[in-house]
């Protein structure tokens, strides 16, 4: 994420200081500035911020001074208003034909300044597609430089990978989004909980620390083992509660929107456009990041639940060891519900929320 440097901290000063736990990113990216290669492909875990990292390298290319963060070139990249900058993103869920030949015309383009960028984000290829990308790159115009953006590299990304120059991003701590969040303003008790339910991902536990009701929701996973009662219509009320909760819970990430398209807007006036470009990108990305938040937020909640559940493998272990019959049963249902959860934590992302939810706490009824 990028972000002002905390008072009484170090002052930012290039686009590269303000990215939070990426010092090595930077340093790399630093190097190439005034000798860049014509591919680099971004790879890290959701929540690194490789989005902003993209932006940083693409305004220091741009920036006759490297990347000051100040001059309007900066600006303007930051902002994602500027023409020699072009993120490019699949519709479906693969690569076509005609979305790598439109990143192909563009990146032909005689920009107007020392670079046309096209971005690639989130590329996951069949082999088929890895020849079509890989063509690309290979033949790459003069003064054209692509960036791609990866969550992973697997053998797929193998020959892609080779081609380019790799900018590894890694999942923050939980001590430096703790950091982050007290120094803007979180107590250290809301920090630490946002920090540890953040998997590492900075605007997901910038977004957690905002939520009143977080530690509610925790607290309704680990109360659903003494609630189910065996029959559906439970399993259908809770359901319905924690779904109402992921709807509350969204709510502080709206906010994050509504601001982060406020300061896009204010800043491409800034600097001379009459509208925000590419809105409809912008706008699309945050749904996209919704809808990546209540599958992470329902992840994290499997896991509280799971937690539950291993409480009572355990109890049940340490009561078979002292002879209690019933435990052997309690361990053994506990051991069910925990694969249960881990499946149905599996298929989360292919699997409609509501319906998910449901088979699941009827299935862990019946134990």
């Amino acid at each position: 994420m990028l972000t002002s440097a905390p008072s009484g901290g170090r002052c930012v000063t290039d686009v590269f200081s303000a990215l939070i736990g990426q010092e090595r990113a930077a340093a790399v990216m630093r190097h190439h500035v005034a000798q860049p290669v014509h591919a680099y492909l971004f790879v890290g875990p959701s929540g690194a911020g490789i989005h902003e990292g993209v932006l940083a390298f693409a305004a220091s290319l741009l920036c006759e001074a490297g990347g000051c963060g100040d001059c309007d070139t900066c600006r303007r990249v930051l902002a994602e208003g500027d023409s020699e900058v072009t993120f490019l993103e699949r519709s479906g869920l693969n690569w076509s034909v005609k979305e790598f030949a439109e990143a192909e015309r563009i990146s032909r383009r005689k920009p107007l300044g020392k670079y046309q960028i096209v971005v690639i984000e989130d590329v996951n290829l069949s082999d088929g597609q890895t020849g079509k990308l890989l063509k690309i790159l290979e033949e790459p115009p003069s003064r054209a430089i692509f960036m791609l953006t990866a969550n992973s590299l697997p053998e797929s990304l193998a020959t892609i990978e080779s081609r380019c120059v790799t900018l590894a991003f890694q999942s923050l701590s939980e001590e430096a989004i703790v950091t982050y969040l007290t120094r803007e303003g979180s107590s250290s008790i809301a920090a630490r909980a946002a920090a540890a339910a953040s998997g590492g991902d900075l605007r997901r536990a910038h977004v957690l620390v905002r939520d009143v009701a977080f530690a509610d929701r925790v607290q309704l996973w680990k109360s659903l083992p003494d609630r189910l009662t065996g029959t559906n219509a439970v399993s259908s009320v809770l359901t319905a509660e924690i779904l109402a909760g992921l709807d509350a819970a969204a709510t502080p990430l709206a906010g994050l929107h509504a601001e982060e398209m406020a300061a896009l807007t204010a800043n491409a006036k800034a600097v001379g456009l009459r509208a925000l470009p590419g809105r409809r990108d912008i706008e699309a990305r945050h749904k996209r990041e919704l809808r990546r938040f209540r599958i992470e937020d329902i992840r994290f909640g499997l896991k509280s639940l799971a937690e539950t559940y291993r409480h009572r493998l355990l109890s049940g272990l340490e009561g078979m060891n002292d002879g209690d019959v019933r435990s052997r049963t309690q361990a053994a249902a506990a051991l069910e519900a925990i694969d249960l959860i881990n499946e149905a934590s599996q298929r989360l992302s292919v699997v409609g929320e509501e319906a998910l939810l449901t088979n699941l706490l009827v299935s862990l009824s019946s134990i």
